[in-house]
């Protein structure tokens, strides 16, 4: 009987380049230029050597997920910790960088099923968790629903990277302001009950 075969480490600094590699590709050459050979000629590693650490490409690729995935959840609980939650919150989600790898992953999975059921399960639990965050944060007598407060802003932030990536630029202002507005009514009585209370 055929034994399974091993592969390496998870925590190797050898997988490691694999999936920084695999990153640095996606982010300056998009999802059309990812193989197993380029992304070994990056790392600076024999092709053979990916496929001891990885079975597949889509292994790779789900390992770069779970990655990404990974680098939102510090982030989304270091917005919630900030002194401007809601703020660090639109930050997180019109990071012109992050965006830009989340749109070469979500190109990969509309072509890749287990790559697009990780990133569907991810982003599900965490647009709730978003939405939780936000019903916490918005004032008690907001007239927003929290869930359509986050999908409006993940909708808008990822437009504005999109289009600027582009050079299209039209109405980005005045949407930026309507935001800077609202972040500015939302979060000042949140300063101003703090000063009270101590």
């Amino acid at each position: 009987m055929a034994q399974p075969r091993r592969l390496g480490a998870e925590g190797s600094q050898v997988r490691t380049r694999f999936v920084d590699a695999a990153e640095a590709i996606l982010r300056d050459e998009g999802y059309h230029g990812i193989s197993a050979r380029q992304v070994a000629g990056r790392a600076g590693l024999k092709t053979q050597l990916l496929y001891y650490y990885f079975r597949t490409m889509d292994e790779l690729l789900l390992a770069l997920v779970q990655r990404v995935n990974e680098r939102r959840l510090e982030r989304f609980e270091a917005a919630l910790a900030s002194s401007e939650p809601l703020r660090a919150l639109w930050e997180l989600n019109s990071d012109p960088s992050a965006a830009t790898l989340a749109a070469e992953l979500t190109s990969i999975a509309t072509h890749r099923d287990a790559i697009r059921a990780e990133i569907v399960e991810f982003a599900t639990q965490f647009r709730r968790m978003q939405g939780e965050a936000v019903e916490r944060l918005l004032p008690a007598t907001r007239e927003y629903d929290s869930a359509g407060v986050v999908m409006i802003a993940a909708a808008l932030a990822r437009t504005i990277v999109t289009e600027s990536a582009l050079g299209l630029v039209e109405g980005h202002a005045e949407a930026l302001a309507i935001v800077e507005d609202m972040l500015a009514r939302f979060e000042k009585p949140k300063k101003a009950n703090r000063r009270a209370s101590r």
